[in-house]
């Protein structure tokens, strides 16, 4: 399959790379929803977010942040929106993992805001529960690596997953599920 980001990467396009290093990527594509969008990349190869490596994932967010900011000064937004369309699900039309940062003013026409509609008692108490289910799944994956790592800090890390966790019922991304909009 054919992928956009990988062309640009490649030289094989016409698209402006504005920044490049060893592992990112930061482009204007001549396709935006406003003028000045800016796409930042990593320059191996992953389909959605899910697949990159926290590291590469860390430097994108860095670096997306300060495209943010020369955006802010250098273009005179009063606004960024900062999207990520992970899967065909979200709108994702190039099968590459990318953050674009769109710069936003006043009254431009863009609405990218959409409508909260309280849903079902029974409906948020199933996704509710198979988050839940989900949460303590990914938790039990992540003791399971860990455990295997020689050196790691296992103090540090049953305190980084307490904060997190806090206790099921406390844990701030399950129980924003049940909030009423």
């Amino acid at each position: 399959m054919k992928c956009e980001h990988c062309d640009i990467i490649e030289r094989r396009s016409k698209i402006e790379i504005l920044y490049e290093d060893e592992e990112v990527v930061v482009a204007i594509k001549d396709l935006s929803i406003t003028p000045g969008q800016i796409t930042v990349f990593p320059k191996e190869h992953f389909t959605i977010l899910e697949g990159v490596p926290e590291n590469i994932l860390e430097k994108c967010s860095l670096i997306a942040n300060k495209i943010g900011i020369a955006v802010f000064e250098s273009l005179g937004s009063q606004g960024t929106n900062i999207m990520i369309q992970n899967g065909l699900g979200a709108g994702q039309k190039v099968p590459h993992f990318a953050i674009e940062v769109v710069p936003r003013v006043e009254n431009d026409g863009l609405n990218l805001t959409w409508e909260a509609k309280q849903l079902p008692e029974d409906e948020m108490e199933t996704a509710f529960m198979t988050l839940e289910q989900g949460m303590k799944e990914l938790d039990s994956s992540v003791e399971n690596e860990d455990d295997g790592k020689e050196g790691s800090n296992k103090t540090k890390d049953k305190s980084d997953k307490k904060i997190a966790k806090e206790d099921d019922k406390d844990n701030y991304l399950l129980k924003s599920l049940k909030k009423i909009p």
